[in-house]
């Protein structure tokens, strides 16, 4: 009998951060969870775009990227597609943005650098 998760088809996961290293480690680790990688954003403003465009299951954001952030990105996101699934990840700590990020629609806040199964869990998680 095969596993439940590999007879569900791969959660879509479009990828945003201003680090080009961030985002291929990302999407490596994700790829090789069986995560279907469909994108990746270097701003908020490609993220919104190609989020709109894909339609992926989640959105993975950094919350501060050049120009467009990752708050003002998912809040975007958020008015045109109510259901699209939307993950912030920061390098802080910071209580207040993990406030602005609930209140911008964000499911979870991830603090880069989190346990593998944390990413997973916030990426394909209910």
């Amino acid at each position: 009998m095969q596993p439940l998760r590999e007879s569900l088809p791969a959660p879509r996961v479009l990828v945003a951060d201003d680090d080009e290293a961030v985002r291929t480690v990302l999407s490596q680790v994700l790829s090789d969870e069986g995560i279907d990688v469909v994108g990746l954003a270097c701003d908020g403003q490609e993220a919104v775009v190609l989020a709109l465009e894909l339609c992926p299951d989640t959105v993975l954001l950094d919350i501060r990227m050049p120009g467009l952030g990752g708050i003002e990105a998912a809040q975007q996101i958020r008015a045109a597609d109510p259901y699209m699934r939307l993950v912030m990840l920061s390098a802080y700590d910071d209580a207040t943005l993990q406030q602005e990020a609930k209140a911008a629609g964000a499911s979870r806040f991830l603090i880069k650098g989190c346990a593998l199964a944390d990413l997973i869990d916030a990426v394909v998680g209910p």
